[in-house]
């Protein structure tokens, strides 16, 4: 059965709310973090025999806003490559698309299938390098 999955408007407008908010809430911990950079600072200093700590405390809540999106939109991914290898179509059925998309079905969705679970092991390992990156520049 291949056709055309119809795009959703519903789906569309989550969407754009999601990129929307997303986006301003970025905006918004940018604009937190250079308005309170300095009294960070201060604090992580305050305390001479604390200052490493309070430092490694920061790196790491830095690391978890970093890689918690991350690690969030690798299970999105291996999760999907799931529903489609084992659906063996893509879009799988009952996934709701933005735009008219081609139904892949058959060796070519199990195909892209493999792709979305091989960018979620990418996306994981990635994680798992800046994390030990981070780590090691915390621990020094």
């Amino acid at each position: 059965m291949t056709g055309v999955r119809k795009a959703d408007p519903a789906a569309r407008r989550w969407a754009v709310v999601v990129v929307v908010v997303g986006s301003f809430v970025g905006a918004l911990l940018i604009l937190a973090f250079e308005r309170y950079r300095v009294s960070l600072g201060d604090w992580v200093l305050a305390e001479p025999g604390e200052a490493a700590a309070r430092a490694g405390w920061v790196v790491l809540a830095l690391a978890a806003a970093l890689l918690a999106p991350m690690l969030s939109f690798a299970a999105y991914l291996w999760w999907l490559g799931r529903r489609v290898v084992d659906a063996q179509e893509f879009p799988p059925a009952g996934l709701r698309v933005i735009r008219d998309t081609v139904v892949l079905t058959g060796e070519k969705a199990i195909s892209r299938g493999r792709v979305l679970k091989m960018l979620a092991v990418g996306c994981i390992a990635a994680c798992v390098v800046l994390g030990l990156l981070l780590w090691r520049f915390a621990s020094s």
